[in-house]
């Protein structure tokens, strides 16, 4: 959970203080030029909150792909603007949901391939991106499958057009 300071300097975690307005932080890494690893940048602030429709998500392991060097580098064609949160996919813990939110529980551990973002400690992602992944599986042997999976995927259907019946090298 996020958690944040009281006055008298002592962690407060969420749960424990329903209904005070105290803002909660979290670190996130951002890439503030295009470039090198220079880019990069680690910053805190306050925790993301799920709005209608959103889950905010723990991130337990997060992938590092060729397309989030590429997007540092300002190369790639989704690219957010500046500055931006890199991290093409995650896998983590359902942390809290916002208004409108069934069928996914805290605690639940997920995935998602938001494109950016998941370099951080919380990310806010619809529930619709979020997909169960069953206990037991390592979170980082997890991410490894995401983009590899819908990269392969899309190769195989969208780039050779492969029908029922044929066979194909790999």
């Amino acid at each position: 959970m996020c958690k944040v300071r009281d006055p008298g300097g002592g962690r407060i975690s969420s749960s424990a203080r329903q209904g005070r307005t105290r803002s909660m932080r979290h670190t996130r890494i951002i890439v503030t030029h295009y470039g090198g690893p220079e880019a990069l940048r680690v910053v805190k602030e306050e925790c993301p909150e799920p709005k209608h429709g959103e889950v905010r998500v723990r991130v337990l392991a997060a992938g590092v792909s060729l397309p989030d060097l590429m997007m540092r580098e300002g190369m790639h064609p989704e690219t957010p603007r500046l500055p931006f949160t890199p991290g093409w996919d995650l896998v983590g813990v359902v942390e809290r949901l916002g208004d409108g939110v069934a069928g996914l529980a805290p605690g639940q551990r997920v995935a998602a391939l938001p494109i950016s973002g998941a370099y951080a400690e919380f990310v806010c992602l619809p529930q619709r991106e979020l997909v169960p992944v069953p206990s037991g599986v390592d979170a980082a042997e997890a991410v490894s499958l995401i983009l590899n999976y819908v990269t392969a995927y899309q190769m195989l259907h969208r780039s050779a057009k492969v029908r029922p019946g044929q066979r194909v090298l790999i």
